[in-house]
């Protein structure tokens, strides 16, 4: 169990990295700013370090017997999870508000790509270490 569990926290480490980079380049390539979301490019370290730690604890829900042993739905389902939980606790304390719509109207579908992305990236890199 505290194998899965320290890989677990691994895969959602490295799927909060990928969120970061995924941010990071829809950010500089210029697309959110096309689409009406020009954010401020993330204070890296601060940024990455709180991705990364809350991936991690967030990446402890790959243990979890009730989820669908199929990897990719695990992590889309992990990624929606997270992305609920930003838009309606985090956001609405910030100036993003509500679902971030503060921002924008496609704040949210950004939110769940990205969170995708670390959903995704954390459940197959859980899938891959814990194969036998």
């Amino acid at each position: 169990m505290l194998r899965n569990l320290s890989v677990a926290f691994t895969a959602g480490a490295i799927g909060g990295l990928v969120n970061v980079i995924l941010l990071s380049v829809l950010n500089r390539s210029g697309l959110l700013a096309a689409i009406g979301l020009d954010l401020p490019p993330p204070a890296l370290p601060a940024f990455l370090y709180k991705q990364i730690v809350w991936g991690g604890l967030w990446g402890l829900l790959l243990v979890a017997p009730f989820l669908t042993r199929n990897w990719w739905i695990r992590g889309l389902l992990l990624g929606a999870a997270a992305s609920l939980v930003a838009l309606v606790v985090f956001f609405p304390q910030t100036p993003l508000g509500m679902f971030g719509l503060n921002k924008g109207p496609l704040m949210p579908l950004l939110v769940f790509f990205v969170n995708s992305g670390f959903g995704l990236a954390a459940a197959w890199w859980y899938e891959r270490a814990t194969r036998d």
